[in-house]
């Protein structure tokens, strides 16, 4: 029975760094992404909760140049997890010094 309960504990134990990295969001999936209106998308992620992006407001204030996000002819921008939402965004978003507060994006 003991060597049940240590075998037990063992698992666990080796399971928790892999539980507490996947919580840091960076590596998480987003799992849905929805168009709400013309320009306007929601993504939710596994963890950190939903992210609008107002593809209209970023247009306008970059006046229309579509290269700081897009490379050649502007086409979809597919994000699969934060990370690459972080990597795309934070070129702009360090600049303005919101990428420290989560909840600048992110909302529960």
């Amino acid at each position: 029975m003991k060597n049940l309960i240590f075998a037990v504990l063992v698992v666990v134990f080796a399971f928790v760094p892999v539980f507490l990295a996947q919580q840091d969001g960076t590596t998480a999936p987003m799992t849905k992404v929805e168009v709400l209106a013309e320009g306007l998308f929601q993504y939710e992620g596994a963890t950190k909760g939903i992210v609008k992006f107002d593809h209209n407001m970023h247009k306008d204030a970059l006046e229309q140049d579509c290269s700081s996000c897009h490379e050649g002819e502007p086409a979809k921008i597919s994000i699969s997890s934060m990370s690459e939402g972080h990597g795309l965004c934070s070129g702009c978003h360090e600049q303005v010094d919101d990428m420290n507060a989560c909840n600048t994006c992110h909302s529960k």
